[in-house]
């Protein structure tokens, strides 16, 4: 198997393809977890639990299931969701209506969730895994809009 976790991964995040970033390796601990996912159902990343969303009434969740054919591909799928995570804990803006929760495996598969704090914003943005940029997102793990499963829960 070659090193999923160690080989250059770099994302696009604008429309010009001239912002890129490089996703950052799993650490130990994450890999070890994802070791772990194999034979029992394990949790992986924290999700990006932002403080300003605490207190706040939750008005859907969507669920997100994700499986894969060869270990490369879900590690790589890992490190884009802890890419993804450390991106949004890292945002200033004031008042941002969604959030990642926990992520899991369970043999070839990742889940996660997503939770919305705002029904406009959730029926706005529910199926954005479908655009184009999440699209490409997905390419770089070997699957594409259509092999996502999803499931919504208004709370």
């Amino acid at each position: 198997m070659s090193n999923a976790n160690t080989e250059k991964l770099r994302v696009s995040t604008d429309p010009l393809n001239v912002i890129g970033y490089d996703v950052a390796p799993l650490s130990e601990k994450v890999m070890d977890a994802v070791v772990q996912g194999r034979t029992a159902r394990t949790q992986l990343l924290d999700g990006s639990m932002l403080p300003r969303h605490e207190g706040l009434r939750r008005y859907a969740y969507t669920h997100a299931r994700m499986n894969f054919d060869n270990e490369n591909d879900l590690v790589r799928c890992v490190r884009m969701l802890q890419w993804s995570d450390e991106r949004m804990r890292s945002r200033t803006d004031p008042m941002i209506l969604w959030e990642w929760t926990r992520s899991y495996r369970e043999g070839m598969s990742v889940e996660f969730t997503v939770a919305w704090y705002s029904e406009e914003f959730f029926n706005e943005r529910k199926n954005a895994f479908q655009d184009k940029q999440h699209a490409g997102f997905y390419s770089a793990f070997g699957l594409k809009p259509s092999d996502i499963i999803v499931r919504h829960e208004i709370l």
